[in-house]
Parts: structure tokens; sequence; C-alpha cells
């Protein structure tokens, strides 16, 4: 099957902003992206089922299962505030 282009934006928990720089990555390729100063990103994509992994120095990372939406939005928590609720 044909590629697809998934777009979105990667935001702090905490503050609402962009996040510029998040490792964005298809779970068991080395298929990625990087989000821009914004925070937002583009990728081609498989148009079957995926997990999306996306990455960050600071935050908790976070897999998201895509089906077939063409736009995904992520909010990353900073990884101390997720240590402090332990």
């Amino acid at each position: 099957p044909a590629d697809r282009e998934l777009t979105g934006r990667v935001t702090d928990g905490a503050t609402g902003e962009g996040l510029p720089g998040v490792n964005i990555t298809i779970k068991g390729t080395v298929r990625g992206t990087a989000t821009d100063a914004g925070g937002n990103y583009r990728l081609s994509v498989p148009n079957e089922p995926f997990v999306l992994v996306f990455s960050y120095i600071g935050y908790t990372n976070q897999e998201v299962s895509v089906g077939s939406q063409t736009q995904l939005n992520v909010v990353l928590q900073p990884a101390s505030q997720s240590l402090n609720e332990v």
C-alpha cells in the first residue's frame, strides 16, 4: 500500500507550548522525523496500523497507536513530574 502523510503537533503538558526537536519514529523501523521550532511535524507513514514513538530529553517517552488518521497531536509530560507522582 502507498504511504500517506501524517501531520501534527507535540506540546509540553505543563505549559501547552510546542516542543522543538522531539524525535518521532515509527516503532520497529528507522523511519522518522523531528518537530520544527513550533512543535509541528510531518511524516510519511504506511497505510496500515503502526505505533509512533515520541521521545524528547527530559520528558517521558510516549508510544501512540496510529490507525487511519492523518493528524495526530501529542502532549508530552516532563519526566520529573511523573517521578514526583510515584
